[in-house]
């Protein structure tokens, strides 16, 4: 918390980046993009305790899910996060987000670890992962990507997909499952970026008015089309994912971003999120507590803050904000009156005398 208001990450991984997971040649230099944008443009500059060398950045998965943890809830402001599924298995052979390292987390500390599991229209048995995913996993939404790799072909994932993309929305209403969450704006594969644009969305978004359509990494591009979805359909979210974290080293284009999101009136649908593990998320819950949008841009008031930072998720998936600031102020990560520093569980296995690898969780 901060001051007193409830911060829920809306979107964390443990990425699986690990050359051993690797589906085709070109993922490595993916990986290397990833690293450098994480750890060169979005980082604190000139602080160099939350920076991962290449090697711990892709070691990092294996002692998961310790460093996520302690990242989150001992090492930063967060109180709650949401874990997302990522459906890119051609490119990795378990998606790069594997939901079982969220499910040892969830076990232990339910009240602070969710879980929206990861799905492809483009896989055999996609209903039936469906499915499994609602009842077997507890999942509270699903996590659909633009791409797919089968068989060496490219297969897009769009939502005006009637045959492939409409069922698998049907099933999930009706399972019972509200949020569909869909990654857009962020190119990460063998697509180009227009294939990320977010004009497919809205035959969904009008079929289905009592399901909710949270579009991850909103905001990062296409942001007219964005907010104009926003200010359209009551039935859409925006998951600002790592678009807060634009708020350290460059807070214009943390600002231009927001911009247009803010202007629709539609604050009260915007989601902080960091995407950690792929950045550390301790520096970006003050930073963006503490923003300030320039003079003649929206108003970002620390009311719309508060919800953009917990409130504004909760209010989607019907939680109670202060049940959940009680539980986790009684929990160990509670107890604790100041934050741990930035990568403990990493930088331990990498102190001297100590072994390179796996660490067991």
């Amino acid at each position: 918390m901060i001051e007193d208001v409830l911060v829920v990450d809306a979107t964390v991984h443990a990425f699986n980046f690990g050359v051993e997971n690797y589906e085709a040649p070109f993922v490595s230099n993916v990986v290397k993009m990833l690293y450098q944008f994480s750890q060169n443009q979005i980082h604190p500059q000139g602080d160099p305790r939350y920076r991962l060398s290449f090697q711990e950045f892709q070691d990092l998965f294996q002692m998961q899910p310790k460093p996520l943890e302690e990242a989150l809830f001992r090492e930063s402001l967060t109180d709650v996060a949401v874990y997302h599924g990522v459906p890119l298995y051609g490119l990795f052979g378990d998606g790069s987000s594997p939901i079982h390292i969220a499910e040892k987390t969830r076990e232990k500390w339910p009240q602070r670890m969710h879980i929206y599991g990861d799905i492809s229209p483009w896989r055999d048995g996609a209903l039936e992962r469906m499915d499994k995913l609602i009842d077997e996993h507890g999942v509270i939404g699903v996590k659909f990507y633009p791409l797919d790799l089968v068989n060496g072909r490219i297969h897009a994932t769009r939502f005006d997909d009637e045959n492939n993309m409409f069922p698998l929305i049907e099933r999930a209403r009706d399972k019972g499952l509200k949020v569909i969450a869909v990654h857009k704006a962020v190119p990460f594969g063998p697509l180009t970026i227009d294939n990320y644009h977010v004009a497919d969305m809205a035959p969904a978004i009008e079929a289905f008015p009592d399901m909710i359509f949270e579009i991850v990494h909103g905001g990062f591009a296409f942001i007219e089309e964005t907010a104009a979805l926003l200010e359209k359909y009551e039935n859409v979210s925006v998951n600002l994912e790592t678009n807060p974290c634009f708020a350290i080293n460059m807070a214009d284009k943390f600002a231009d971003m927001m911009a247009p999101l803010l202007a629709t009136g539609a604050h009260d649908r915007l989601f902080y999120a960091t995407g950690a593990t792929g950045a550390h998320p301790g520096p970006y819950v003050e930073a963006f507590w503490r923003f300030e949008m320039p003079r003649g841009y929206p108003k970002l008031t620390e009311e719309m803050k508060a919800g953009i930072l917990g409130a504004n998720f909760a209010r989607q998936h019907g939680w109670d904000v202060e049940a959940i600031k009680k539980l986790c102020a009684e929990d160990e990560f509670g107890w604790e009156k100041t934050l741990a520093e930035p990568w403990g569980p990493v930088r331990e296995q990498r102190a001297p005398g100590r072994p390179v690898g796996g660490m067991a969780s």
